[in-house]
């Protein structure tokens, strides 16, 4: 089987330094929700409570923001338009579900496995080496993932289908556009 991404096998600096950004990223994150916790911010660390939902986002959205200015070339490491465009969907996909969850509670599970799954037929797309096995991987996943958080009655059918739905939408049409 082919390495998905040539790119980085060559490049060891740029990997290192996106692999910082992912760990950032997700230990931030986390460490961040459940200091939420620890101190009463939030009721349980799924969120099910639709107001608590806006500061637990927008400090994640901070992150992921901090994160997509690290990928611009300000810090003399080159990184391809295509990183810089997946993280930039990052940004949308949760700015959008902010904006949403306003109004109305979506999945933001079920958001970013329908980024991943947009950001998995793009890349296949364009490096003609699309394996279906990693779609329907992702698929089946993503079918599992909306019954758990449906059995787990963290959240409505309608809830799982928009966040999805807008995860794939956001991802997918960044990545088009080429905008990162």
């Amino acid at each position: 089987m082919k390495h998905f991404d040539v790119y980085l096998s060559n490049r060891t600096d740029v990997f290192i330094y996106l692999a910082l950004i992912i760990v950032i990223t997700t230990l931030a994150t986390g460490f961040s929700i459940l200091l939420m916790r620890r101190r009463g911010m939030i009721s349980d660390l799924d969120i099910r409570n639709r107001s608590e939902r806006f500061t637990p986002f927008l400090v994640v959205l901070g992150y992921y923001v901090m994160a997509y200015v690290l990928t611009l070339e300000l810090t003399g490491i080159a990184i391809p338009v295509l990183y810089r465009s997946l993280m930039l969907g990052l940004v949308v996909s949760i700015l959008t579900g902010l904006i949403i969850t306003k109004r109305f509670k979506l999945s933001m599970h079920l958001l970013a496995i329908g980024g991943v799954l947009a950001a998995v037929i793009y890349v296949g797309a364009i490096n003609a080496t699309s394996d279906l096995n990693w779609i329907a991987s992702i698929v089946i996943a993503s079918g599992l993932l909306a019954w758990s958080r449906l059995e787990l009655q963290a959240h409505t059918l309608k809830e799982v289908y928009v966040g999805f739905s807008v995860g794939f939408v956001c991802m997918f049409s960044v990545l088009i556009l080429q905008i990162g």
